[in-house]
């Protein structure tokens, strides 16, 4: 047996102050009376012996100190040895991330469907049950620990909505562990739509929809075109579910400043994807909205997004050339006569410079000591440096290359159909640096990251390469290179798309043109400590002028679970709940049986007790 509070234990001590009474209690004194006539009478009403007497007086300390000491246990609420399967807490963990706001035909939420399921179970629980609640969506929320106020748990559990970020319960699971392991006989319950990983040892309440269908925007960037004036560059990717019943149509629309400016239409199969490269004209800082429509769509986070046209700065960049190419000089300087960056010339003696660039390009040089503090772009390398390892070959020419990787942002709009290229570089490459394209059996294009740094590295020479000269492969290859090595850049901060759940630092209030899921609204945050959760999808912006983009994009939540047969199953019955509650509480029902029956007795004995 076990005490449920056993704070109040320490009341024990009052049981002393009847012992203190009894033995200071007042005795009996002789008195010279006129007469015993009444005394005699009374004597033979009361005929009983000294020892009697005695015995009296010690039962009803006793009956006095059992009444005290049974009121005590009582407040303390004993329980009895619980049961294997009873539960004595419960940890409760409730998904909140963005696929719980997928609606069904009633329009009622997943979310809303959890709370229902989880408010049956809390209200089947025990009394004494210690019970406590995470909320979790990219990251988990205390919202009660260990408490037995089971209403607090309800009101707390009316409050949660879902929230439009990506889940990640890795978190939340060990918290939830850390807190079932400071109680006994304790489970976890875990409400998503989303099965708990392998090994989870959590009760899981399945509460997916049972035919999900939905199409979404699982992947954008904007940026501007490289080689013209006020022209950008969107990409998209557009993902349905792998839980759609059929092929479904979806329509894409596309406006900046109001004014539509491309329509799409799509035709996806469940699970597929279809990327687009959208070409767009605007003007820095006009809205750019999107909006994604299918015939029965179950989710509409995924169904809309906004962002500014980007108002980037120029790139800053610092080029080093011992042989500069007029090919790669005549490639930059197009980038520099549309604004898109600002160059540094230097020869090898005025490495390294003073003013920190946001790229080095090095050309037919590599300096002795590698910059750690800045992305490279190493031109027809010809020594080694860092984790590049060449040398010098002479002119080697290929009718054509292989693309080995055709979606990499360097390869963005970059066409190798026609491409012939003339090798003077040999490359030994590192691991985390991938080859893009291959002439023969060797790299000619490379890109990877060294030590958290971007890099981009060249084997041919575009003097050399006749039909290279000639198409705008090379300049395009080039443009990207900057833009994504320098893609974390202050320069291009405007330009990255920040993912819901990410933090912005801020002191100032943070205007949105958001996305609700059906409409675009207006409205306000106020950051706290200078620091503000994106918990909103659309474009944003700040007093001191700064703006951007934020989006869901999440392929993980545009891919709907769907409720199967045995997730079904996996639902445990509340029912043996209510029997370990009736078991665990006996002992605490009897005490106050047996306290009324000693009341009962010891005012029945008092009336007969003489002192």
């Amino acid at each position: 047996m076990r005490f449920l509070s056993p704070s109040y234990l320490h009341l024990l001590w009052l049981a002393l102050v009847p012992v203190v009474l009894w033995l200071f209690r007042r005795q009996a004194k002789r008195v010279p009376v006129s007469t015993l006539l009444f005394f005699k009478s009374l004597a033979r009403e009361h005929q009983e012996s000294a020892w009697l007497r005695r015995i009296k007086k010690w039962l009803s300390l006793l009956l006095t100190l059992l009444v005290l000491l049974f009121a005590i246990f009582a407040l303390a609420r004993p329980s009895g040895n619980m049961a294997a399967d009873s539960i004595g807490a419960v940890v409760m963990m409730v998904d909140c991330s963005a696929s719980m706001a997928a609606q069904d035909v009633q329009g009622r939420t997943r979310l809303d469907a959890a709370k229902e399921r989880v408010k049956q179970r809390i209200r089947a629980l025990p009394d004494q049950a210690v019970v406590s609640l995470i909320a979790f969506d990219a990251r988990p929320r205390v919202l009660l620990s260990r408490s037995r106020n089971h209403r607090e748990c309800l009101r707390l559990l009316d409050e949660l909505s879902p929230a439009p970020v990506e889940g990640r319960p890795e978190a939340a699971l060990t918290v939830a562990q850390r807190l079932a392991d400071l109680e006994s006989h304790s489970r976890i319950w875990l409400a998503s739509d989303s099965s708990p990983s392998d090994g989870a040892k959590v009760d899981w309440i399945p509460v997916a929809l049972k035919e999900p269908l939905n199409v979404g925007l699982t992947s954008f960037q904007i940026r501007h075109s490289p080689l013209a004036r006020d022209r950008y560059e969107a990409f998209v990717k557009v993902s349905a579910a792998a839980s759609n019943p059929n092929k479904t149509t979806a329509t894409l629309e596309v406006s900046i400043a109001g004014r539509i400016a491309q329509l799409r239409e799509l035709e996806l199969a469940p699970g597929e994807s279809s990327a687009l490269i959208l070409p767009l004209e605007g003007v820095r800082g006009q809205q750019l909205e999107m909006r994604l429509k299918a015939a029965g769509d179950c989710f509409g986070w995924d169904n809309g997004l906004a962002a500014p046209l980007p108002k980037t700065k120029p790139l800053s960049v610092a080029y080093f050339a011992e042989k500069p190419d007029p090919f790669t000089e005549l490639a930059l300087s197009a980038l520099i006569e549309n604004g898109r960056i600002e160059m540094r010339r230097g020869d090898p003696a005025a490495w390294p410079p003073k003013e920190k660039p946001d790229v080095y390009v090095f050309e037919h040089w590599l300096p002795k000591e590698w910059p750690a503090d800045r992305p490279v772009i190493a031109l027809t390398p010809l020594s080694s440096s860092g984790p590049l390892h060449a040398r010098g070959i002479g002119s080697v020419p290929y009718d054509s290359v292989r693309t080995v990787q055709a979606d990499h942002p360097v390869l963005f709009r970059a066409s190798s159909s026609r491409i012939a290229v003339t090798q003077s570089t040999l490359l030994e490459l590192p691991a985390s640096i991938e080859p893009l394209w291959i002439a023969g059996h060797e790299p000619v294009l490379a890109a990877g990251e060294f030590e958290g740094r971007r890099l981009v590295v060249t084997a041919f020479s575009p003097a050399q390469s006749e039909q290279l000269a000639l198409l705008p492969s090379f300049p395009l290859i080039l443009g990207n290179a900057l833009y994504w090595c320098a893609e974390n850049s202050e320069a291009l901060s405007d330009v990255r798309t920040l993912h819901t759940g990410e933090m912005l630092h801020t002191d100032s209030l943070v205007q949105w043109h958001a996305w609700n899921g059906d409409s675009f609204i207006e409205v306000a945050d106020d950051p706290a400590h200078g620091l503000l959760a994106l918990n909103r999808i659309g474009s944003w912006e700040t007093v001191p002028d700064r703006s951007g983009a934020c989006a869901l994009i999440s392929a993980a939540e545009t891919n709907l679970p769907i409720l199967t047969a045995d997730a079904m199953q996996s639902v445990q019955p509340a029912a043996p709940i209510i029997t370990a509650s009736a078991f665990s509480t006996w002992p605490q029902k009897l005490i106050w049986l047996v306290l009324g029956l000693l009341l009962v007795e010891s005012f029945l004995f008092h009336r007969k007790a003489v002192y």
